[in-house]
């Protein structure tokens, strides 16, 4: 499904922190191999690095505003990314970090025929000269405002959804509904490891980690 139709994922699991705050932006940047001072609307694939050069986090982050950061990072390194994202910000920096785990849901809409899907229950224009990849902004899905992140562990054409704790029974329904029209079926952690190893990309622990 996930190669050849549309897969759902629940990917909920994933560690995700807001950093929020006048310096925001310029805390976090400092932190990243990659420049996060984007415009809003953008994520961005880089990592962290110790004093050794060594990796020790890799993630994604997302500009939401000026002064709003998603910081978006696996299941397996929540403690551990939160804790050192905190030790490293410069204490004197005006910008708080708030873990929004369990306040948010993640649903990953994979595959060739998640942008048909993904049309037709949100009524967005999902084209590419519309929503490239790497572009971050909020659709509506039934009675939910989600913010759609056009970005794939995959290897696929997809979408991570972020879904408020609240309506995300409400946003999986709707999507299993209209799915069934589109051949949609649910995905696990396993499919998405399969696909990822497939694709070549890395995971944090097993191919790259704090020797690297």
């Amino acid at each position: 499904a996930v190669m050849n139709g549309v897969a759902l994922f629940d990917q909920s699991s994933m560690a995700k922190f807001v950093v929020q705050g006048r310096d925001a932006c310029r805390a976090l940047n400092r932190l990243c191999t990659a420049d996060i001072d984007v415009a809003p609307g953008r994520v961005v694939y880089t990592q962290w690095l110790n004093e050794a050069g060594g990796i020790e986090a890799d993630l994604t982050v997302t500009r939401v505003s000026e002064r709003e950061v998603w910081v978006v990072t696996s299941v397996g390194s929540h403690v551990h990314d939160g804790a050192w994202l905190r030790r490293q910000l410069d204490p004197d920096a005006h910008v708080t970090v708030t873990d929004v785990t369990a306040a948010m849901a993640l649903l990953g809409l994979m595959g060739p025929r998640s942008r048909t899907l993904l049309a037709e229950v949100s009524g967005a224009d999902l084209s590419n000269g519309a929503f490239a990849f790497g572009q971050s902004r909020e659709i509506e899905i039934g009675y939910g405002v989600v913010r759609a992140q056009r970005i794939t562990y995959v290897g696929e054409l997809g979408w991570e959804l972020y879904v408020p704790a609240d309506l995300a029974l409400h946003v999986f329904d709707r999507l299993l509904a209209a799915g069934t029209r589109h051949g949609l079926k649910l995905a696990g952690f396993h499919a998405l490891n399969a696909r990822r190893t497939e694709k070549g990309y890395r995971h944090w622990g097993h191919d790259i980690g704090i020797d690297d």
